[in-house]
């Protein structure tokens, strides 16, 4: 064969393993939203991606967990389907203002944040967002693109210190695309009017922070506040029922007191 002959062979062996990683890369995050939820789970216990700080239990409010399970219980379980995606939210300490969620159902947000929020629709707001990126198994699909840029073998080599601490970095930093981000968005604001919750502390929530010099990473790395307040916009105007009283909300927002 000549030389010609086998660069050409040699340039179409590398076309052809191009394709098929182009491919694979397009078809995995399809994919990974429909792995059972049981194996998100198994994997949510087999890579880690716990908490990076102790889970606040209200020492001096006693209440509070009660109080935060009471405000999650108006979000979810509440649409069709819900029920099969079980899912945990806990307050971090930490004073960092964001919250993520994670394999597995687990969410969490930083004592922050839940300081930084000016009434329970806005903390509302937040947990709506992040149930709507559990819910549409948006954080499967992340883990799944990033495991590739960490070597499938980092996960299978045992007392892998270093490998766990990346994959736990990862869980923890996971970004989502503007796609996903407008769906959680949106979805967040459909289950927050289904619950009978304010959508007005959805917005102004994010339309804050945004203004501030530096804004934090939740507001960061998510869409404009000017496109959130008019997505707000069109899910306002329904009934309206409060989630605390001022004293309740005072008792959360000391949950990690």
């Amino acid at each position: 064969m000549s030389d010609t002959g086998s660069k050409s062979k040699g340039l179409a062996w590398v076309a052809a393993a191009i394709a098929v990683a182009a491919g694979a890369a397009l078809a995995l995050p399809y994919a990974a939203k429909h792995v059972p939820w049981r194996v998100e789970q198994w994997m949510a216990g087999l890579l880690g991606g716990g908490p990076p700080a102790h889970v606040c239990t209200g020492r001096t409010e006693p209440r509070a967990r009660e109080l935060l399970r009471g405000l999650v219980t108006r979000l979810y379980p509440l649409l069709d389907g819900d029920a099969e995606l079980p899912i945990t939210i806990d307050v971090i300490a930490g004073k960092t203002v964001n919250a993520y969620a994670t394999l597995g159902g687990h969410i969490y947000v930083f004592d922050g944040l839940l300081q930084q929020a000016q009434s329970p629709a806005e903390l509302a707001g937040v947990l709506a967002h992040e149930i709507e990126h559990v819910r549409n198994r948006h954080i499967i699909q992340g883990v799944a693109v990033n495991l590739l840029t960490l070597g499938a073998l980092k996960i299978v080599l045992p007392g892998n210190r270093e490998a766990e601490a990346q994959i736990a970095y990862m869980l923890l930093t996971l970004k989502f695309s503007r796609q996903e981000e407008n769906e959680a968005d949106t979805r967040g604001l459909a289950r927050l009017q289904a619950a009978r919750v304010d959508t007005a502390g959805f917005r102004d929530f994010f339309a804050r922070l945004a203004k501030k010099s530096s804004p934090p990473e939740i507001v960061s790395n998510h869409p404009a506040s000017e496109s959130r307040a008019e997505l707000a916009a069109r899910y306002s105007g329904h009934r309206v029922e409060p989630l605390l009283d001022d004293a309740g909300w005072a008792a959360l927002k000391a949950i990690c007191a």
